[in-house]
């Protein structure tokens, strides 16, 4: 038998990672009454990524690249309303790239912008714990954050907030679209009602029978190590690891893997990144294994989150898939659907997001 909420919600949120957070967080800061239902889920990308903020490594397509470069601007604000509830979380600003040397070829005129051409002695001057024989780029606004500290800055808000419910441990079975409501429905079977839901369980969205369609969201799993010593000052990467420095400890990642949600770490994988890590800051050579896991990304056959409605079920919207730029996307992703939820303006351009861009061979042959 199933139980209803006594109280309803404007919108209920599925999933209490950071993407989900972050989003009701803003509806509520607007107005609205959210209910947010987690699920203990092991391997959360908000809890098991470094943290990196940086859109400028990689390749975006022109037609996304602003809504990347948007998030990271508004990272400043974003970490400063979270400041009522932990005044010393901040950001680490500035990012050395040393995987095409001092060169940038491939680079983007949004990402160049803000890009500075460094030698090896100049990499040496800001960063003298590493090895860049061929110099690198400093990309002077990239970041990091500590993506753990942030999750819990953004729980302990929703839990302060008077418009938000938040419930850790619901996961959601199913949900369903009658009448004037639609329903998040827990394994337990208790029915939560609202006027809109929105699906931000990231890699296990797929799992939650009733959607209007399947989503193209798989697992990629990313293996981690972390060393105890900290000598860089700001993020690095080579061509094949980064380095994020995070308080007394360097974090090191990250394999690329398809294998589910399988979360145990191998040592050839593990020694492989400390390896790179080693090459790239030998400084790194007496530091112990602290700790090593792995995470899940949810990411989508294109790499591009999913975001705005369904175009079937207008009440369902979806902010999922973010692969490896979730931390990244939060800022701009809350605001984004905030305002599709609500009715208002929306200052970037989601047309590169809507789920409509699968087709049914693309969603069928993602899983």
């Amino acid at each position: 038998m199933s139980n209803i909420t006594d109280s309803r919600a404007d919108v209920v949120v599925i999933g209490d990672g950071i993407i989900g957070l972050s989003t009701a967080l803003e509806l509520a800061r607007r107005g609205a009454a959210c209910r947010v239902l987690g699920a203990p889920n092991a391997g959360i990308a908000s809890l098991a990524a470094a943290g990196l903020l940086a859109p400028s490594i990689g390749h975006l397509s022109p037609d996304v690249e602003p809504f990347y470069h948007a998030s990271l601007a508004a990272y400043p604000d974003f970490v400063r309303r979270l400041h009522q509830v932990d005044a010393e979380l901040s950001l680490i600003v500035g990012l050395i790239d040393t995987s095409n040397g001092a060169s940038l070829d491939g680079t983007s005129s949004v990402a160049s912008a803000a890009a500075r051409l460094l030698s090896a002695a100049q990499v040496a001057a800001l960063e003298p714990s590493l090895a860049a024989p061929a110099g690198g780029v400093l990309y002077e606004r990239e970041a990091a954050i500590d993506n753990v500290r942030l999750h819990a800055a953004l729980c302990t808000a929703a839990v302060r907030s008077p418009a938000i419910t938040l419930d850790a441990n619901a996961p959601i079975a199913r949900v369903t679209f009658g009448g004037s409501q639609v329903a998040a429905v827990t394994r337990a079977g208790t029915v939560h009602e609202a006027d809109r839901l929105l699906l931000a369980a990231g890699a296990w969205s797929p799992a939650i029978a009733g959607l209007p369609r399947p989503l193209p969201v798989e697992p990629l799993k990313g293996q981690m190590l972390a060393l105890g010593a900290s000598p860089l000052r700001r993020s690095v990467m080579s061509a094949d690891v980064y380095l994020v420095p995070r308080g007394a400890e360097t974090l090191v990642g990250a394999t690329v893997e398809r294998a589910g949600f399988d979360l145990a770490t191998d040592q050839a994988s593990l020694d492989t990144l400390r390896r790179a890590a080693l090459r790239l800051c030998p400084a790194l050579g007496a530091a112990p294994v602290t700790r090593s896991w792995a995470g899940i990304r949810p990411a989508t056959p294109d790499l591009r989150p999913i975001l705005g409605p369904d175009p079937d079920e207008p009440r369902l919207f979806y902010a999922c898939g973010h692969s490896k730029n979730g931390i990244l996307l939060a800022p701009a992703t809350a605001d984004a659907l905030a305002s599709l939820i609500l009715g208002e303006r929306v200052a970037q351009d989601l047309t590169p997001f809507s789920i409509e861009r699968f087709g049914a061979n693309q969603v069928a042959n993602s899983h």
